[in-house]
């Protein structure tokens, strides 16, 4: 499905520019031997991470970024660390930030991923939802960006800002070549590769994130590659099943793993983060669900929600009440029984 823009800008997904722009898109930091997290440098919109994992004889991708562009640049810069080919790329969920690259992976590696996600990038993701959203405001959105720098007076942040629009301007003509590339190989629960002395567990363990999320997880390694299921921070909730979600952390909790790779941040040791996201989603929905009973209007019911005890967890949630309303729309979805 070709996909043709005029305009571009990112909406809804943080990045920092560097000053003066690496030359490289991603950084590889090695977690254990011979796997590593690939995060954006800020040269190039790249928008979620990867994981890679250097096998005897080839190589497993886990997500592929936000478009064609940061797929390629991703296969060039691998040649940094390895000269073994990509012959799997996994999907951990089909959201556009994750998924987008995948055209640049095929048709060389398998691509694979929950029934769900397969589902979802045949379906209508380029006329509703999240990414339709995003496509919507695009050049807006890049509109804006420009108006900025040009009025900034500091030199510094002149700069930052004008290197924000060549990076989003160059997204949104990635995206004239944009051709969704669903999964090749579908998993339902369950799936294992074994690659020379590597096992690779790729697991649904349940709906959280979105309703398809799958994990790598390396158990000789001890090594959880997570997807957005669990992240360095909060996670976006807008597609998530956030009744499902602590219980599907808990299997994951039960897991033996020391060194997390996310979606997005930096990568992180321990299981602390899951009791924190448990703690945030049960009193998510409790508080929720308590203003659906009182058959308060999404609008009024988010101003009412108070996450403010999270905080000490989550520096982005503010010192007052309130939510986003698309996420208490979300919510009310998942209570009323409308949700997919």
């Amino acid at each position: 499905m070709a996909l043709v823009l005029g305009l571009a800008a990112l909406g809804g997904l943080a990045f920092r520019a560097q000053t003066p722009a690496p030359q490289t898109a991603y950084r590889f930091q090695q977690v254990v031997p011979g796997i590593f997290s690939a995060i954006g440098t800020g040269a190039m919109n790249v928008g979620s991470n990867s994981a890679v994992i250097v096998s005897a004889d080839d190589v497993l991708i886990v997500d592929s970024h936000i478009s064609p562009a940061s797929g390629r640049a991703m296969l060039q810069e691998l040649r940094s660390i390895t000269d073994k080919p990509v012959r799997f790329l996994v999907n951990t969920h089909f959201h556009y930030d994750h998924v987008n690259g995948n055209q640049a992976f095929a048709p060389a590696a398998d691509i694979i991923g929950h029934d769900y996600t397969q589902r979802k990038l045949t379906g209508d993701v380029l006329q509703s939802g999240m990414f339709a959203d995003v496509l919507r405001g695009l050049p807006r959105q890049l509109d804006d960006l420009k108006t900025r720098a040009a009025k900034e007076e500091d030199a510094a942040a002149k700069t930052r800002l004008e290197q924000q629009v060549r990076v989003q301007a160059a997204y949104g003509e990635s995206l004239k070549e944009l051709k969704l590339t669903p999964p090749t190989v579908v998993l339902d629960d369950r799936m294992t590769l074994f690659r020379g002395d590597r096992e690779i567990r790729l697991l649904f363990l349940g709906r959280g994130h979105t309703g398809g999320d799958v994990v790598a997880y390396l158990p000789k390694e001890r090594v959880l590659c997570s997807g957005d299921l669990l992240v360095n921070g909060l996670p976006n909730l807008i597609d998530g099943f956030i009744d499902d979600w602590p219980d599907t952390l808990e299997k994951l909790k039960a897991l033996d793993f020391d060194d997390v790779i996310p979606g997005h941040g930096e990568p992180f040791k321990g299981k602390e983060r899951i009791d924190w996201l448990q703690a945030f989603l049960r009193d998510l929905w409790q508080q929720a669900s308590a203003l659906h009973e009182q058959k308060l209007s999404a609008e009024d019911a988010a101003k009412r929600i108070d996450m403010t005890r999270h905080r000490p967890h989550y520096a982005t949630i503010t010192d007052r009440p309130g939510i986003a309303v698309s996420t208490m729309s979300r919510l009310y979805e998942l209570i009323e029984r409308r949700a997919r």
